[in-house]
């Protein structure tokens, strides 16, 4: 079979073309980017040609472009998606039902709610790791470049200390979230209460009206560190927000998708709001304690050497990460030294990942890395805990395994190097694209 790859310069697409052609197909790229999911006919004027010039039989692509979608179903051709992202609101886009798409979402729960509304386009297909692209890069490391990246503990990801940072811009002021953990005694979200919010309550309502704000930020306290329920989803279908008031203020914010979707208002407020606010939370609180009692200098003023935090979101305002923060690192070139280097790699998903498999924890593995993760369905249904990877369910718990497996070196070896035997077996590219394309 000749595909077409659509490209949009994704991590892993060269690592996908190398395998597929392992596999037998034949594949050529096409690369514009896509300028609207929905109606860019620019794209649809130059791709519909080429496949047809090239006598292509599919396209495949990472992640779901609805507008990719349509042009295989003018040219009748099948379209293969292996999404990574959670959320992916193209997902709810209306062209998800043709018959054309073939979906591969590695977010088992994603797949069962889109399910439930109807669409029989889309299925549960695991990320995948190449072990082999990424030996390369660690073999062909020199010694100098593998100890720039030695550590105890290292975390790879973003905090999301931006725009894109929705609560804080619908529900008026970084400080919600604590001044509501103040008065109800939420200790266990873990905020640090000695710090006195920025505007007092009274002013902070005038910021919020009556859209059941407290019942949103009560709910974020309840989930942060909680895995095992979904309090933010019981917030807001128990009726005691107001929707209609909230969406008024989510189109203000360019937040609702327009009417060539179908996703309901309380899906982009979870997914883009309320999940992402927690991360925010965990990712802040977590990553500040492991720093408070791990990145201790050892005698020669390097602060960075125990706990290293690689992002590229702005930790200023977060003195005991901003210590530790070594910046972005390469995806190809240097997140492999990274994983292979520190002893334990931290894993803590996004909220909107409700059981998938994150690809942070496959790379860890693939490199022959030690995983300590947040407890996720489809990690403890994939591995076997204390054998191939460690979860936590709580902050202190993480702290706690943290210590003891700094001090466990042949435990942690062991559970590391069975980690990558198990994605080498279960998680290869054949496995997935035998997946995607069955």
């Amino acid at each position: 079979m000749k595909l077409i790859l659509y490209s949009w310069n994704a991590n892993n697409e060269q690592i996908l073309v190398d395998n597929l052609i392992k596999l037998g197909f034949e594949v050529v790229c096409f690369r514009k980017e896509c300028r609207h999911y929905t109606r860019d006919m620019e794209l649809a004027m130059e791709m519909i040609p080429y496949i047809h010039a090239q006598g292509a039989e599919a396209v495949v692509s990472f992640n779901y472009f609805p507008m990719v979608s349509m042009i295989c179903s003018t040219c009748q051709i099948p379209y293969y998606a292996w999404v990574y992202d959670c959320p992916h609101f193209t997902l709810y886009a209306k062209q998800i039902g043709l018959p054309c798409n073939h979906i591969g979402i590695f977010d088992r729960e994603m797949a069962r709610q889109l399910e439930g509304y109807g669409v029989n386009t889309v299925h549960h297909v695991p990320l995948a790791v190449d072990t082999a692209c990424f030996d390369a890069v660690i073999s062909q490391a020199t010694p100098q470049e593998k100890d720039r990246f030695r550590c105890d503990i290292s975390f790879v990801g973003s905090l999301y200390t931006d725009a894109y940072n929705y609560y804080d811009r619908l529900f008026g002021g970084k400080d919600a979230v604590k001044q509501t953990n103040l008065q109800k005694g939420a200790a266990e979200c873990g905020s640090r209460q000695e710090k006195q919010p920025e505007t007092d309550c009274e002013g902070r309502q005038e910021e919020c009206p009556e859209t059941g704000w407290e019942a949103i930020a009560s709910g974020i306290s309840r989930q942060c560190f909680a895995y095992h329920e979904d309090y933010l989803r019981q917030a807001v279908t128990d009726g005691k927000i107001d929707l209609h008031g909230i969406q008024v203020r989510m189109e203000k914010q360019g937040l609702m998708l327009g009417e060539d979707y179908y996703a309901k208002t309380e899906d982009i407020l979870l997914a883009a709001v309320l999940e992402k606010k927690v991360t925010v939370e965990e990712r802040r609180i977590l990553l500040t304690r492991l720093a408070e009692r791990f990145a201790i200098s050892d005698g020669d003023g390097d602060r960075g050497s125990h706990f290293r935090l690689y992002t590229g979101s702005d930790t200023a305002g977060l003195p005991e990460l901003d210590s530790c923060n070594c910046g972005i690192v390469d995806y190809h070139t240097q997140m492999p030294l990274v994983f292979a280097g520190s002893r334990i790699n931290l894993n803590i998903s996004l909220r909107s990942i409700h059981s998938g498999i994150p690809l942070r924890v496959l790379d860890i593995m693939a490199c022959g890395g030690f995983v300590l993760s947040n407890w996720q369905p489809e990690i403890a249904e994939y591995f076997e805990e204390g054998v191939e990877i460690v979860t936590f369910d709580s902050r202190e718990d993480c702290l706690e395994k943290a210590a003891y497996y700094l001090s466990h070196e042949e435990e942690r070896r062991q559970i590391a190097a069975n980690g990558k035997r198990k994605v080498q077996e279960k998680f290869s590219y054949q496995n997935g694209l035998d997946r995607l394309f069955a």
